[in-house]
C-alpha cells in the first residue's frame, strides 16, 4: 500500500533471531482513545459520518489489493499528526490475510 493516503508508510522491516520489527510513520492517537477523551465519550454525528467514510474508504482499499483484515476495531485506526491531523491511517495488519 505505497504512497496510499491512509496508510502510514513503512521505512524498513525486517527480523532478527528474536523478533520480527517494522518502522513506521509516527501517527496520533487511535479512535477509541479520542472518543473516550470526549465530553460524553463519543464522537459528534457528524464527526461518526466523517470517521466511518475514512475508515470504509482504507478497507475498500486494502480489499481491493487482496487483502482482508480480521482484527478491524476501533484501535486498529489513528488520526495522522501536524497538517495530516484530518487523515485517519489504518494500522496492525498482524491478521490481514491475501485472499486473491
Amino acid at each position: 500500500m505505497r504512497s496510499t493516503v491512509g496508510f502510514p508508510t513503512m521505512f524498513v522491516a525486517g527480523r532478527t533471531d528474536s523478533f520480527k520489527f517494522c518502522v513506521m510513520q509516527l501517527v496520533g492517537p487511535d479512535l477509541r482513545a479520542l472518543m473516550w477523551a470526549m465530553p460524553k465519550k463519543r464522537f459528534s454525528l457528524s464527526t461518526a459520518f466523517r470517521v466511518a467514510l475514512q475508515t470504509l474508504d482504507r478497507l475498500e482499499k486494502l480489499h481491493d489489493a487482496g487483502y482482508l483484515n480480521r482484527d478491524v476495531k476501533s484501535q486498529n485506526f489513528a488520526v495522522g499528526i501536524g497538517k495530516e491531523s484530518s487523515i485517519i491511517y489504518m494500522l496492525d495488519f498482524g491478521l490481514t490475510r491475501r485472499f486473491r
